[in-house]
């Protein structure tokens, strides 16, 4: 029995119901190229008009505010103002918490190692503590919480002990550590910036110091070794600050080997 050929079809390109008031408004917007869009076409070019369909809704979605869109945390925003709006809300969270001139002026002291008198190298910080102010919206050095180099041989014996000392067992803090270390071929001098968070530290100083932490990083440029301590059993070990200073080649800290 000879096969019968099937017949063309001749039927539009299905759409959902849906899509009619879609397909409508695009008309409506329009390609500022082309001309209005035409979707009186063949079925075979049905793809090619829904792929403008979409790009110019969304175009006209986000000109207008008339459909939510995707922001760039993945979130549907219904307008630009409410995505800005969000973005301003986080950027001021994220700087509520300002750096004082005084941690900064320290900072640079530390880190400039230029040449000075014995008297200037007596007074220059071997460690400090920085803390929150008391009405936790500033970065403050905290005062008595500081190893000067003239102390090291009089009045303090190991000042990485002693700067261990320094640190609160239940509240967080930002602290400086200037490490003289040596390795195989050389003795070297590093900064470390350490951020001290015990576990007997109250839920909010935990969160407060940790969401103002990069506030007080971005002033540090140019560290090298950041450590983040959660107790005492990390820290009073100095082998686990020479790991962090140079793994393996670290033979001594502060003239103790290790």
């Amino acid at each position: 029995m000879p096969s019968r050929a099937r017949p063309l079809l001749t039927t539009p390109w299905p759409r959902a119901p849906h899509t009619h008031e879609l397909c409508r408004r695009a008309d409506a917007v329009g390609d500022s190229e082309r001309g209005p869009l035409s979707l009186r076409q063949s079925h075979r070019s049905a793809p090619v008009v829904a792929a403008r369909v979409t790009l110019s809704l969304l175009s006209c979605a986000r000109s207008r505010s008339t459909l939510p869109f995707p922001d760039s945390t993945g979130r549907w925003r219904t307008s630009a103002r409410q995505h800005t709006s969000t973005h301003r809300a986080a950027d001021n969270m994220a700087s509520g918490v300002t750096v004082s001139d005084d941690v900064i002026k320290v900072f640079n002291d530390m880190k400039v190692r230029k040449s000075s008198t014995s008297d200037e190298v007596k007074k220059r910080k071997k460690a400090v503590l920085f803390c929150l102010s008391e009405d936790r919206k500033k970065i403050v050095v905290e005062e008595g919480k500081q190893i000067l180099v003239g102390d090291i041989g009089e009045s303090v014996d190991d000042p990485y002990a002693c700067f261990v000392k320094l640190l609160p067992l239940n509240d967080c803090r930002y602290g400086l550590y200037d490490a003289t270390y040596e390795t195989r071929e050389s003795k070297k001098e590093d900064l470390v910036f350490i951020f001290w968070a015990p576990e007997g530290a109250p839920l909010k100083s935990k969160m407060i110091y940790a969401s103002s932490k990069d506030a007080i990083k971005k002033k540090f440029t140019g560290i090298k070794h950041e450590w983040q301590v959660n107790g005492l059993d990390d820290i009073q070990d100095r082998c686990t600050l020479a790991e962090k200073l140079g793994g393996n080649v670290v033979v001594s800290l502060e003239g103790r080997p290790l």
